[in-house]
């Protein structure tokens, strides 16, 4: 340090109501660069005041304190910060080393903070423990050291990045005499063989006889200021530690690095594991609930989209139209204005614009239909409504043997994967069924049955194991048999058209004309929309679940940050002592709140995953049941999904912690160096 140190006039007192407390009352001194000085006292003389304004933790009343030719007295909290980061080296009564850290991490501290790359902080450490006799204890901590070995770590801590000035608060207060002695010898040669500016507090007059130069402070004013011949008997022969100046220190990137930010507050993770597991299960379930009933909502509706294009958008569906009335008859079904016949079939197709009509029947609710196959063989089935083997839900319908059921007149009989097995023959393909003869057997709720012949035309995958697609002409023979009316669909008509126009372009026209024919046409485009609007909302209102989940998870880690800041209120005075800004302990914080929150949401973003698939395979399993086949994935899970959940899960995290970590930054040094 090349200036001295000059202390003018200076005051620092603190009020307790209405009155002033003096703890220092105009102090004036100068410190030569390379002085030993023992400040000694009575408690509440100001010693420990003094130290602390030396050291930038705390700031003056009034007066002047100069050093090294900063201002100390009018400087900003960055300079103070910048102050204690290059000038200084704290040793402290309790010793004040982190509790989490080992030896050799505890002396690189304040090379993290001056942003040195971890290896080379790391072997810098390492050689000055081995200098001052700890060389064999690099990697232990704290409770595994004795009061010595601490206090040695504490000196090797303040002495790694080569200050000008070294404060020692107390430096034997909690050693006993022998350990004293050696801690004192320590600190004699470092002032002796470096020249470093030493400044310590202490009762002990066998303590400031070490030093050549004892200032005594009596009610906050100096009372008596003396040099010794420090040079004389206290001077110890310790061939056990030889010290050399360290070499300068390189600073890479002035502050902490990022990465060590995230090395610390992993770390700090670890600390109370059960706690901050805790913490981060309402993340987990918060990112489930939204990751789970959003890919719902997404496979459904990426389901619906792929089923409207399979099918074409150029297609028109077309029901009949019901005229509005005032009677209404709960026991009979409405009449159309004009039913679909084959009549309006026949129309509709010669319309300029229009490539094929499909007619749809339903089948009558109830219909009891078994397969009678050439050897006498009774199979109980079900046929699949609603243009399963057109609309191919889930990608699920691939053709493995024949033809499908495709548009317009058709005939004949698909069988779904599952049921032509427990047909085959050994040494028997799919191919070898296409073609045979076949019955369908239909029984009416009184017991009447009748038989209708068809033939297999096809095999299709499914999810099915006793499904089967029925052609047009089966549906129909089935139908007017059940309603006993030979001329049902003169007269009732089809339930619906699919009508294909030639291409996109001449969806409108022939939507008109449909219009002009008294039907009720609606184009898939338009259906697509309202479906995908629909949808959106559904998943909006599905997200909003989670999102509350989230808020809640919110709280529950501003919790365990207020708590972890409670318990670590020293070790933050520790790191603001060794040169931490505001800023990167309000970092620190906030790191540690974004990794519980982005913790918890990978976790929650793996189990909604499955969650998801749990539920899908019971939905597919139900609807396999209930005769609904070929639905593919109702639970997809996109990338913007799965990085938008981890990314809100760490936003949520780090928004629960800006309150705690700017409390945590906040905190005065001086009294969160004395919490205990």
């Amino acid at each position: 340090m090349p200036n001295p140190i000059r202390i003018s006039n200076l005051e620092r007192h603190f009020m307790r109501g209405e009155t002033a407390v003096y703890a220092l009352h105009g102090v004036d001194l100068t410190i030569q660069p390379g002085e030993f000085v023992a400040l000694v006292g009575p408690s509440g003389s100001g010693k420990s005041t003094l130290l602390n304004l030396l050291g930038g933790l705390d700031r003056p009343s009034g007066g002047e304190l100069w050093l090294n030719g900063l201002a100390l007295h009018s400087a900003d909290d960055k300079q103070r910060t910048r102050h204690r980061r290059e000038q200084l080296g704290f040793i402290f009564q309790s010793f004040n080393l982190l509790p989490k850290l080992t030896a050799l991490e505890n002396t690189a501290v304040p090379l993290m903070l001056n942003g040195v790359p971890k290896a080379e902080r790391e072997a810098r450490a390492a050689a000055l423990l081995e200098k001052v006799g700890l060389g064999h204890r690099l990697h232990h901590y704290p409770t595994e050291l004795s009061g010595g070995e601490q206090q040695r770590v504490a000196i090797a801590r303040a002495l790694i990045h080569n200050p000008a000035l070294i404060l020692a608060d107390e430096p034997t207060g909690n050693l006993d005499s022998a350990t004293g002695a050696e801690v004192m010898a320590l600190l004699q040669q470092l002032n002796q063989e470096q020249g470093i500016t030493l400044i310590v507090v202490t009762h002990d007059e066998e303590v400031a006889a070490y030093a050549h130069r004892i200032v005594k402070l009596r009610d906050g004013r100096v009372e008596d200021d003396r040099v010794t011949r420090w040079q004389g008997d206290k001077v110890t022969d310790d061939s056990s530690v030889t010290l050399s100046p360290p070499h300068p220190v390189t600073l890479s990137t002035p502050g902490l690095p990022f990465r060590d930010i995230i090395r610390s507050a992993l770390g700090n993770l670890r600390r109370r594991p059960v706690r901050n597991v805790l913490t981060a299960a309402g993340v987990v379930i918060g990112i489930i609930t939204l990751v789970a009933m959003v890919s719902f909502g997404v496979g459904v509706q990426k389901e619906v989209q792929r089923n409207f294009e399979t099918i074409g958008l150029e297609n028109i569906f077309v029901n009949p139209l019901f005229a509005e009335t005032d009677e209404f008859d709960p026991f009979a079904p409405p009449e159309p204005e004009r039913a679909l016949t084959p009549t309006a079939v026949s129309e509709i197709a010669q319309l300029p614009g229009v490539k094929i009509v499909t007619p749809i029947l339903d089948l009558p609710r109830g219909v009891n239909v078994t397969l009678l196959m050439a050897d006498e063989q009774v199979i109980p089935v079900r046929i699949t409504e609603g243009g399963e083997g057109r609309f191919s839900f889930g990608g699920t319908n691939d053709l493995l043997a024949g033809q499908s059921i495709d548009e317009g007149e058709t005939q004949g009989i698909v069988l779904s994967n599952g049921l032509a097995d427990t047909l085959l023959a050994p040494e028997q393909t799919y191919a070898d069924l296409i073609g045979q003869a076949v019955a369908l057997q239909a029984e009416l709720p009184r017991g009447e049955s009748q038989q209708f012949p068809s033939r297999i035309v096809g095999v299709r995958e499914s999810f099915g194991s006793r499904t089967i697609d029925l052609g047009l002409a089966e549906r129909a023979a089935i139908t007017t048999w059940w309603f006993g009316q030979p001329d049902l669909l003169e007269t009732e008509g089809y339930d619906r058209l699919i009508v294909r126009a030639e291409n996109l372009g001449s969806v409108t026209a022939v939507i008109e004309a449909i219009d002009e024919m008294d039907f009720a046409p609606q184009s898939f485009e338009a259906i697509l929309d309202v479906a995908n609007q629909v949808l959106s909302l559904l998943q909006a209102l599905l997200g909003s679940v989670g999102a509350l989940a989230l808020l809640v998870a919110a709280l529950g880690v501003a919790n365990t940050m207020l708590m972890a800041i409670y318990e670590r209120t020293r070790e933050i005075g520790v790191l603001k002592a060794l040169g931490a800004s505001r800023r990167e302990i309000r970092l620190l914080f906030m790191v540690e709140a974004g990794l519980i929150g982005l913790i918890g949401g990978f976790v929650g973003l793996i189990l909604g995953a499955l969650l998801g698939r749990l539920v899908d395979y019971i939905a597919h399993w139900y609807l396999i049941e209930e005769g609904v086949t070929g639905v593919g994935l109702l639970s997809v899970i996109p990338p913007w999904l799965a990085l938008g959940a981890l990314a809100f899960a760490a936003l949520i995290g780090i928004l629960a912690g800006l309150y705690p970590a700017a409390r945590a930054a906040r905190l005065d040094p001086v009294s969160a160096l004395r919490h205990e």
